[in-house]
C-alpha cells in the first residue's frame, strides 16, 4: 500500500492541548499537538463510532495511566490517541494516522 503525506498546515495553526479538524479529501481528521507527551503529535478520525458523530477534534484531552486520550464531548467515551483503542468500552475504536513535521509544517500520511 502506497502512502501519501499531504501538507495540512503550519505547526503554528494547531493550537497546543486542543483538537483541530483537518478535511483530506472527504475524511475529516482530528489533529491533536500535546508539548508535555512523548510522542507530541497525534491524529485521529474525527468520527466518533460511539455516538455517529464528527466531534472528537472539540474533545477533551486528558492522561490515563500514561496514555494520551481524546474523551468525546458529548458522552465522555475516551480514545487513546496512541492506537484508537476505546479506553470506555472496547466494541469502539479509532482509525489513527501518522503525522510528521518538516520545518513549519504538519505533514498527515494517509
Amino acid at each position: 500500500m502506497t502512502t501519501t503525506q499531504t501538507n495540512i498546515g503550519p505547526v503554528s495553526e494547531f493550537p497546543a492541548h486542543l483538537g483541530q479538524c483537518v478535511k483530506v479529501g472527504e475524511t475529516q481528521i482530528a489533529v491533536f499537538y500535546l508539548p508535555d507527551s512523548e510522542q507530541k503529535w497525534f491524529a485521529v478520525q474525527n468520527f466518533n463510532p460511539q455516538n455517529q458523530r464528527m466531534v472528537l477534534s472539540r474533545g477533551i484531552v486528558g492522561d490515563e495511566k500514561g496514555i494520551p486520550f481524546i474523551a468525546c464531548p458529548l458522552h465522555k467515551y475516551k480514545y487513546s490517541l496512541i492506537d484508537g483503542e476505546c479506553l470506555t468500552d472496547a466494541q469502539y475504536s479509532l482509525t489513527t494516522y501518522n503525522l510528521t513535521i518538516e520545518g513549519d509544517h504538519v505533514f498527515l500520511e494517509l
